[in-house]
């Protein structure tokens, strides 16, 4: 999909980069709801080929983790926001 993993940034569809505190907490709740019915979002694929079968190249490279860890960095906030409404 061509998204760039940045700890603490969401990069929106038109590849803005926005800071996950800065998001609104619907636009936060809606990202999860994303990226838990989109695992491969961050993977990568690679491939190559200009006719000759010997010059033929692909890589996949699976980086569900970092959905996993971007899902982690928003819950993460939800909470924070939680607890300081609590606070309130």
């Amino acid at each position: 999909m061509n998204y760039t993993y940045k700890k603490d940034w969401w990069e929106t569809k038109d590849h803005k980069f926005l800071k996950i505190k800065d998001m609104e907490t619907s636009h936060i709740e809606n990202t999860i709801k994303f990226l838990k019915r989109n695992p491969k979002f961050y993977d990568e694929e690679y491939s190559f080929w200009d006719g000759d079968i010997d010059s033929m190249f692909y890589d996949y490279i699976d980086n569900s983790h970092l959905v996993e860890q971007k899902i982690d960095e928003l819950e993460f906030e939800l909470r924070l926001r939680k607890i300081e409404k609590e606070v309130e």
